[in-house]
């Protein structure tokens, strides 16, 4: 079962090129929290990654507690909790907010705008990932507040070279069709990302990416994945790996941040929102599918989980 793909299937992605800055030295700027962002730009949610692509020029990065980076062109930056952040080129002075020289949203396509001070430019492409909050896996939820990808001086899968490449030359030059090459660029940009940092990252960088590799829980995470609605128990999905039970839980908690049998309900959740969102099969199917015995069930637990029946969380997802 390959798990990571299982998992980037049912969770819903979109990706989005937002602005194309020019910038000349000196200059700083600040950009907020996601949510702060997310309101800014009007995004469809609140919850967004941020990135941004190093096209030409220097610059470095600040985010608290303790990022200080360095940037050279071709480096990727994400922060895959959307957490506020300096650029600049330099990161003595107090930086300007980013809000405070876009154009009044919404844009037709990705807005170019120029600030500094006239010297040495650098130009970016920035843009973000968004995703639903109840789509949010725990192994998303894992990795790094941080990550830092050189593209251009580091050993890197060719698909994720030539995409920031692409990714580079369609935003500076804007045409039909576009946006929508744009979006899948990005997605493969961010899928290559998390299978770089699962192949060469440091264990203690890799968090519940972690648990796709461990002798133990990613077994199991196998074994969940490949048959969800069966009614699984911690004493079986041990004895499937010989390990106690106490140790899978143990094990299990230490790399995903929850024992078994509450990530195997979440992933029951988020399959279900899966099948509520792209299919019209009946609620009564969708929750035999996902491992439930009864519709009222299945309600409850996704009320429990969405704050909304089925029914009424499909309906105004259509």
């Amino acid at each position: 079962m390959d798990v990571l793909s299982d998992i980037l299937r049912v969770i819903r992605f979109s990706g989005v090129i937002d602005l194309r800055p020019e910038f000349s030295a000196p200059w700083i700027i600040e950009t907020p929290s996601c949510s702060d962002f997310a309101d800014t730009i009007q995004s469809e949610t609140t919850h967004i990654v941020p990135f941004h692509i190093v096209a030409e020029g220097n610059c470095w990065v600040k985010a608290k507690p303790d990022i200080r980076q360095a940037l050279s062109p071709g480096d990727i930056i994400i922060f895959p909790h959307g957490d506020a952040h300096i650029l600049g080129d330099r990161l003595d002075q107090m930086p300007t907010p980013i809000a405070d020289l876009l154009p009044a949203p919404p844009w037709k396509e990705p807005p170019i705008f120029t600030y500094g001070g006239g010297g040495t430019i650098t130009r970016l492409v920035c843009g973000f990932l968004q995703c639903e909050q109840l789509l949010l896996h725990p192994f998303l939820k894992s990795l790094p507040r941080f990550m830092h990808i050189q593209v251009s001086s580091e050993p890197t899968a060719p698909l994720l070279k030539t995409g920031v490449q692409h990714i580079i030359q369609e935003a500076n030059c804007i045409q039909p069709g576009s946006i929508c090459l744009l979006t899948r660029l990005v997605e493969l940009m961010f899928i290559e990302i998390l299978r770089s940092y699962m192949q060469n990252s440091p264990d203690k960088q890799m968090g519940g990416v972690l648990a796709l590799n461990d002798p133990i829980v990613g077994q199991v995470l196998n074994w969940m994945h490949a048959d969800p609605a069966h009614p699984w128990t911690v004493s079986e999905l041990a004895k499937q790996v010989n390990v106690s039970r106490s140790a899978l839980a143990t094990r299990f908690t230490e790399l995903l941040g929850q024992p078994p049998m509450q990530y195997l309900t979440q992933w029951r959740l988020q399959l279900a929102a899966h099948h509520l969102r792209n299919t019209d099969e009946s609620i009564t199917k969708i929750a035999s599918q996902v491992g439930y015995e009864s519709e009222a069930a299945f309600n409850r637990a996704f009320k429990r989980y969405v704050g909304k029946p089925p029914g009424i969380w499909r309906h105004h997802r259509e």
